[in-house]
């Protein structure tokens, strides 16, 4: 073998060997993750909001994020959404954190209780406890089978609610009930004295934290619909003009 060959065989030889090393050097550095993301849910609840809040919670969990605070606002809404909205955030594997930056009323409740540390602004920011009700439409025939079966649906939606402040506070589940027959409106200070806030803070951000808002559409507005009346079959409507 000549001097030459030699040399031609360790040159390729080197060429296998550092191609690949130089490819991995220049390969453009991953993102981290951020230590800790926060989520302004600050809109009524329903199916729709709620549904936003668990994909953007997903996202963070798919990304890495370890640490999730959820900073609330909210008027309320429908409870059975919030109640579904309690199981879920209390199962992802992330430390999920709850802060109250005004008002956390009605199903509101059931949200921010799914967080392990959970903490409010100061006065004037309130929590607000109160029964579910039934809302009933103006000319709808209804039987005692149908009020009766209304009637179990709150009743069971109100058992919910008081378990769940029950077992995240200092209040029995009975104590909790008969607090719910009305309404009761809890300052910040009040909250903590029942172990529902853990702490009064002037601030939920954090350096390096990542903010998400979940933002929901407009509702569309919807045209009434009189009960007992006839719909034309689909298709035969006529066209806009």
């Amino acid at each position: 073998m000549t001097a030459l060959s030699h040399c031609s065989r360790l040159g390729m030889l080197l060429l296998i060997v550092l191609i690949p090393a130089l490819a991995f050097a220049q390969a453009p550095a991953q993102p981290q993750p951020p230590d800790r993301a926060i989520i302004n849910f600050m809109v009524p609840i329903d199916s729709n909001s709620i549904n936003l809040l668990l994909a953007v919670v997903n996202n963070q969990v798919r990304v890495g994020t370890k640490k999730i605070t959820i900073v609330i606002s909210s008027p309320g809404g429908d409870t059975a959404s919030a109640f579904a909205a309690y199981n879920v955030l209390k199962s992802v594997p992330v430390e999920i954190t709850t802060f109250n930056a005004g008002s956390i009323d009605s199903a509101a409740m059931l949200v921010y209780l799914a967080g392990k540390y959970r903490y409010s602004f100061g006065d004037p920011a309130r929590f607000l406890i109160h029964g579910n009700a039934l809302t009933l439409g103006t000319g709808v025939p209804m039987d005692f089978g149908f009020l009766d079966a209304q009637l179990q649906q709150i009743k069971s939606l109100n058992q919910m609610v008081a378990q769940v402040i029950a077992s995240n506070s200092n209040k029995k589940q009975d104590e909790v009930t008969t607090l719910m027959r009305g309404q009761t409106i809890l300052s910040p200070e009040e909250a903590r004295s029942w172990g529902i806030v853990h702490e009064i803070r002037t601030t939920f951000m954090e350096p390096g934290a990542v903010f998400v808002t979940v933002n929901t559409p407009a509702p569309e507005e919807k045209k009434p619909f009189e009960y007992g009346t006839m719909r034309p079959p689909i298709g035969s409507e006529s066209p806009t003009k």
